[in-house]
């Protein structure tokens, strides 16, 4: 029973964002005493259960990543010298017990210091780790090695799952869990009161086609007048879809609200009557795990209108906790947003289905503790 548990996050910088609430939960509820290093290969600060400041675990002269990774890409190797040396005595002076690394990349980058020091390994995908197409590719032996080394595999879906079967993951070491919500208890949105007024959240990237939302809602604004569009978030898509809603004659309707703090964006679920999220396989192949966006708007007691899409077919049950329409339908979306904003009483039907399925399966707290049985199981 692992005492001491080292969380890894390979990242730029050395603070989770706003919207990482999965890993902030995997390094502050875990039952045990945890060390985070977060941040890029020899540039971590280490922590102890706590996401605050740190000190650095290797020097700052060490190689960029950048730099090293081009080394990667010609010598074939996974991380420097000084870094493996770096976490292998950082486990042994620490007496580290398991590791947990977020994210396939990371997992790659601490697998031989995990081997040397005798700590298993318990590799953690998310997303793009295991589908964007480029990625796989480059890292396709360092995969096949990870697969062998590490003590457990964790999808956090189950196309992501069988993806990773798939890629030569040991069935016997894959498990899926999903990343889950911080949800209360009290707070709640309530949607037959709220009016057509829907939310999307996330970073407006290609795997959520934010476009096909904005089209969908289009739609549904011809024929309701007092609907009305939030998008809480930021990314490389935030200026063509503000060029896009002025171009479909609905800028009055849609506020692009930008990146915003957590308590934000569970206010802003708390008034609105729909959360939409229109995710697809992007053009690089990245997709989806299980969003907890989706997870934190079913959590309030909304109505989600998504897609039959990676995770999203986990968590939602069609027809009794949301609704989906296949990916790029934007017409079948505006129907399913025309059918939630013209009936209150059905979006608040489906809204506490979904925040019932939330509570009873995909709190942040039965996630940790499903992660916690892995590590357990795998140490």
């Amino acid at each position: 029973m692992p005492l001491n548990l080292a969380v890894i996050v390979n990242k730029d910088g050395s603070e989770l964002g706003p919207s990482e609430t999965f890993l902030r939960a995997h390094i502050n509820h875990m039952p045990c005493h945890v060390h985070s290093l977060i941040g890029n290969p020899g540039f971590r600060a280490v922590r102890n259960g706590s996401d605050g400041p740190g000190q650095y675990l290797a020097s700052r002269n060490l190689f960029p990543l950048a730099y090293r990774w081009g080394l990667r890409k010609a010598l074939g190797q996974s991380v420097s010298v000084q870094d493996t040396r770096a976490l292998r005595h950082f486990f042994e002076s620490n007496k580290i017990d398991a590791v947990l690394a977020e994210y396939g990349p990371t997992c790659v980058s601490v697998m031989e210091a995990c081997e040397q020091a005798g700590v298993p390994l318990i590799a953690q995908f998310h997303g793009y780790d295991a589908y964007r197409e480029m990625l796989i590719e480059e890292f396709r032996g360092d995969y096949r090695k990870l697969f062998e080394s590490a003590a457990a595999i964790v999808g956090v879906s189950s196309h992501m799952c069988q993806k990773l079967r798939d890629m030569g993951a040991p069935p016997e070491k894959v498990f899926h869990n999903a990343c889950g919500a911080e949800v209360s208890e009290d707070a709640s949105a309530s949607p037959a009161d709220a009016p057509p007024r829907f939310v999307m959240v996330g970073r407006l990237v290609e795997k959520k086609a934010p476009f096909v939302s904005l089209l969908a809602f289009s739609r549904v604004a011809a024929d309701v007048p007092d609907a009305s569009l939030e998008v809480v978030g930021d990314g490389p898509l935030m200026g063509p879809c503000q060029q896009l809603s002025k171009a479909l004659g609905i800028e009055s309707k849609v506020a692009f609200s930008g990146a915003r703090p957590h308590k934000y964006v569970m206010s802003a679920l708390k008034e609105a009557r729909c959360f939409i999220q229109h995710s697809v396989r992007a053009p690089d192949g990245d997709m989806e795990g299980t969003p907890v966006g989706v997870l934190e708007a079913m959590g309030m007691g909304l109505p989600v209108v998504s897609t039959r899409h990676g995770g999203i077919q986990d968590i939602i049950s069609e027809g009794e906790t949301g609704l989906l329409v296949n990916e790029y339908d934007a017409t079948a979306m505006s129907d399913a947003m025309r059918e939630i904003a013209g009936n209150a009483d059905y979006a608040a039907k489906l809204g506490s289905r979904a925040r019932k399925s939330v509570l009873d399966n995909w709190t942040s707290e039965k996630s940790v503790a499903r992660l916690w049985g892995i590590i357990q199981k795998a140490s």
